[in-house]
């Protein structure tokens, strides 16, 4: 998929760190949505990006996006695989689930509320959490983590799609 939004309706960005387990299953998730968008028609409304840098470039990577689709871990306390799914486009992100699991100072959470602070968030969006397991240093995700990237992959490009008809 291509690295610009200009002609898209809708970014789906997966966000973490490689290098740290868990943190790396937003990026997973995005990259299984960027192989099964290059099939669909209507790939070319969506655009798919991997944002591995700080939360606060989030504001830049969804710039003229209508609607925008993150995936990104969480470390909230509930049990490893467990996916929520959140409309941040009229409510704020609760507050447990603010903080990134990250190495960041702002995680995903604090970057939406400060978009929605200065007006830069697009019309539409969802943020699709999983919680983690590991955050250590190292590559790989825990079973637990792995067991939910394709299935969430699919409903993740399902939304997209839909965010990208209407």
């Amino acid at each position: 998929m291509a690295e610009t939004r200009d002609d898209a309706s809708v970014v789906v960005i997966g966000v973490g760190n490689s290098l740290r387990h868990d943190d790396a299953a937003g990026l997973e998730v995005v990259r299984g949505v960027a192989r099964r968008a290059r099939t669909l028609a209507d790939s070319a409304k969506i655009v798919v990006l991997e944002h591995e840098g700080e939360p606060l470039g989030l504001l830049e990577r969804w710039q003229g996006a209508r609607a925008a689709v993150l995936v990104d871990t969480t470390r909230s306390g509930a049990r490893p695989g467990t996916v929520r799914r959140l409309d941040a486009s009229a409510d704020p992100i609760p507050a447990q689930l603010r903080s990134s699991a990250s190495t960041h100072a702002v995680g995903v959470g604090e970057a939406i509320e400060l978009a929605r602070e200065l007006g830069r968030m697009p019309t539409r969006v969802v943020v699709y959490g999983i919680e983690g397991a590991r955050f250590d240093a190292g590559e790989g995700l825990s079973p637990e983590v792995q067991a939910v990237i394709g299935e969430l992959a699919e409903a993740v490009l399902g939304e997209a799609r839909a965010l990208a008809a209407g």
